[in-house]
């Protein structure tokens, strides 16, 4: 902040030029020049404009997304025209006839935890049809954790879009957004609650510049079969296989959606983190710190997240000022299914908190769309949305949240407008947001807003004027009808307790080992006793792995009579007596400080998979009890003089941390089993908290375990293939969880 602004002196304001705002290098990568730039609001017209787009294309149509799904519907009423509506199938066509098109789609190669809702590659690395002219390749060229969350597709390099939207499942929806819509599917049919979200349609210099970014982003992946060379600045790049770039001849602009502003300069600003000999970038965080600070009568922001400590800071940098801008935050009552609800929903809450209590002047209001007669869940906002002073609009793939700031890949367009035409028209789109979400005709909004400037107010003046009005007139609303509620901002207590750290939840820049130690548990202390049981760990598996071998091909075979031993041992579990003790013994081995892994090994190895996985599991978790209990028993100080001065800050992170803490702790191993049992106990832990964090903790250890046992005593057996593949899995799995466990304590700061 310069000594001017400091002393309070305002910066300059965004009706003094847009061109004064982008600065490329600091908040926007470029600056380009589109003929033509318009929104387009929802997925019944976005999708059916893409459709558009790809049938007049000659060349090319490049894709890059953060979801795709092949058997996306792109209409839902029967276009006419004889082509195919479902994606794939429209592209394949389109390929078959036009024998110079090329298609490439780049996606995210996306995280395990997202699994069960992206379309399945059933043989192969996607599930689409094979084309010699169909290139599509996943990115992985981001840090682990992070994501590539770009949104873009360009059509012959003449036009684009960028935005929130991906060509996905549950995604499309009318502006309309009936409760009931019976074509609101998603590809296996089954419905889904009312879904908003925006893109951004450019066309020239603009549109070659995000093909620009498409193809950076295809390099970076190791993709090869794109022939466009970038141009610097607003020089016109070379085309991929000569399309045509000049006049208007074969304009794919689609009929259906009206030009908003002609003639406008658009930055394109975006997130990329540091990876692989590439720079960090923070353009969007910085054009969006700008913007709030610049802005002076109105804000109004459609976000799905609003998690950010940065914009945050900002938000209530505004909030307090004397003189600021009306804040209308519109974002969905939950963000997702029950994981983002418990993390995400619980970082925004307090986020709220503080712009509430910032907020002296008041000067914000946070709304959800509540659409009335919805049965079940409630409608998403996915638009990353931002208009200040209807002179700037900003469509973005960006989130309020602080990984969009600096860890997942994302890119934003924006306009200043300058002429009272040019505002006019901004003003109208958020005029049209506004009725859409309040179901009411966009002149109501304008009229409700002419009569709060009257009396000296502002735009949260007139929407308040809507609601109340809605209300007194409607106090039954019929079903179909949205609403905007207000958000609240309480979270549930218990599950804000246990919520760890937020830069583990929603991290700004790339995970380091050390911050989720120091976070998680304390520290980097333990680094070196975890490279220790490491080290340990991995050669207990050689050994055991060896003594298979020899077992299998050597005279040693013959003197231990492995079959008849692995009989043995399996006739131990057909006694009903024979769960019990190894139980008994599991619990006694434990508390003398048997490595737990090595006895969840012999319990899978003598019980077999499902009954040993199962009495692992228990084991594990009454030995934890035991030890607790010891802990309990004994002082405090007794349990520091047998484990070491270096476990007093474990125990105040695991007072602090709950049920997260100590699953982190399970399959993060910082301490000895026995020693974490005992210590928990001793600084008395809540015990349902303790056995609940066990349980879970330690199931992924006992499945790799288990998984390995079973391939261990098929080898001793016989050498068949499937022996082989178990022993794979289950080393993998075991090595899996020692890379997460090195990657996350090792050193490694060069990001921070």
């Amino acid at each position: 902040m310069s000594n001017e602004q400091a002393a309070g002196a305002r910066p300059a304001p965004l009706t003094a030029g847009g061109s004064s705002l982008f600065e490329p290098g600091r908040n926007c990568w470029r600056i380009e020049r589109a003929r033509r730039t318009s929104v387009v609001v929802d997925g019944e017209t976005y999708f059916g404009a893409v459709r558009a787009c790809c049938i007049a294309a000659h060349r090319f149509v490049a894709i890059c997304a953060w979801d795709i799904h092949s058997r996306l519907d792109l209409v839902r009423d029967p276009p006419g025209d004889g082509l195919p509506t479902l994606l794939s199938d429209l592209l394949m066509t389109l390929l078959e006839r036009k024998p110079e098109l090329q298609v490439f789609v780049l996606l995210w190669r996306h995280a395990p935890i997202y699994a069960l809702e992206r379309e399945p590659a059933l043989f192969g690395d996607h599930p689409w049809p094979e084309h010699p002219r169909l290139h599509f390749v996943r990115d992985s060229s981001h840090p682990f954790a992070a994501s590539q969350h770009q949104k873009i597709v360009v059509v012959d390099g003449k036009i684009a879009f960028c935005g929130g939207m991906d060509l996905s499942k549950w995604r499309w929806d009318t502006n309309a957004h009936d409760p009931d819509d019976p074509r609101r599917r998603d590809p296996s049919g089954e419905p889904y609650p009312p879904y908003h979200d925006l893109h951004m349609l450019v066309d020239g210099d603009a549109a070659r510049a995000l093909m620009d970014q498409f193809a950076a982003r295809w390099r970076w992946a190791g993709a090869e079969g794109l022939d466009w060379e970038p141009a610097s600045g607003s020089q016109r790049p070379n085309t991929v296989a000569g399309a045509d770039t000049g006049g208007d001849a074969d304009d794919p602009w689609p009929e259906q959606v009206e030009v908003m502003l002609r003639d406008q300069p658009v930055a394109i600003a975006r997130t990329l983190p540091e990876f692989d000999g590439r720079d960090e970038i923070r353009e969007i965080e910085q054009l969006y710190l700008d913007t709030l600070e610049r802005a002076e009568r109105l804000l109004y922001i459609e976000n799905q997240y609003l998690t950010s400590r940065i914009i945050g800071d900002a938000l209530c940098e505004s909030l307090t000022r004397d003189q600021g801008p009306d804040i209308v935050i519109v974002v969905p009552r939950e963000t997702g299914h029950w994981f983002e609800q418990h993390t995400m929903d619980i970082l925004r809450a307090r986020l709220l908190k503080r712009l509430r209590d910032a907020d002296v002047h008041g000067r914000l209001r946070v709304f959800y769309p509540d659409v009335q007669g919805l049965q079940q869940g409630c409608m998403m906002i996915h638009a990353k949305l931002m208009i200040a002073d209807d002179r700037l609009l900003r469509v973005a793939s960006s989130n309020l949240s602080n990984r969009s700031m600096g860890l997942d890949s994302e890119c934003d367009v924006c306009v200043v407008v300058e002429t009272d035409e040019d505002v006019a028209a901004v003003r109208a789109f958020r005029h049209r947001l506004l009725g859409m979400l309040l179901s009411v005709p966009p002149e109501d909004v304008a009229y409700a807003e002419a009569q709060a400037a009257d009396r000296g107010h502002g735009l949260i003046a007139a929407v308040e004027a809507i609601r109340a009005a809605v209300s007194q007139a409607e106090p039954d609303a019929a079903s179909g009808a949205v609403r905007l509620a207000d958000l609240e901002d309480r979270a549930d207590p218990e599950w804000d307790r246990q919520l760890p750290d937020e830069r583990l939840i929603d991290p700004d820049r790339p995970l380091q080992s050390e911050l989720i130690a120091e976070l998680a548990v304390g520290g980097d202390e333990h680094t070196p006793h975890l490279q220790r049981r490491l080290i340990v760990g991995i050669g207990l598996v050689l050994v055991l792995v060896a003594m298979a071998v020899a077992w299998r091909w050597t005279p040693v075979g013959d003197w231990l009579e492995p079959d008849r031993l692995a009989a043995s041992v399996e006739g131990l579990s057909r006694t009903f007596w024979g769960p019990p003790v190894a139980l008994l013994g599991f619990v006694a081995a434990s508390l003398v400080a048997v490595p737990v892994t090595l006895l969840i090994l012999v319990t899978a190895l003598v019980f077999g998979s499902i009954t040993g996985a199962s009495v692992a599991l228990i084991g594990s978790a009454l030995s934890a009890l035991a030890g607790y209990g010891i802990g309990a028993y004994i002082s405090r100080d007794a349990v520091e003089r047998l484990s070491g001065e270096r476990f007093d800050r474990l125990s105040r992170r695991l007072a602090k941390r709950g049920i997260l803490a100590i699953i982190t702790v399970r399959i993060v191993p910082v301490a000895p089993f026995a020693v974490l049992n005992l210590f928990a106990g001793a600084v008395h832990f809540r015990l349902r908290d303790f056995l609940i964090g066990t349980v879970i903790g330690m199931a992924p250890a006992v499945i790799a375990m288990t998984v390995f046992a079973e391939g261990l005593l098929s080898l001793i057996r016989q050498a068949d293939l499937r022996a082989i593949a178990l022993i794979f899995v289950g080393v993998l799995a075991l090595g899996g969880l020692a890379w997460l466990s090195r990657r996350w304590l090792r050193a490694g700061d060069q990001a921070r």
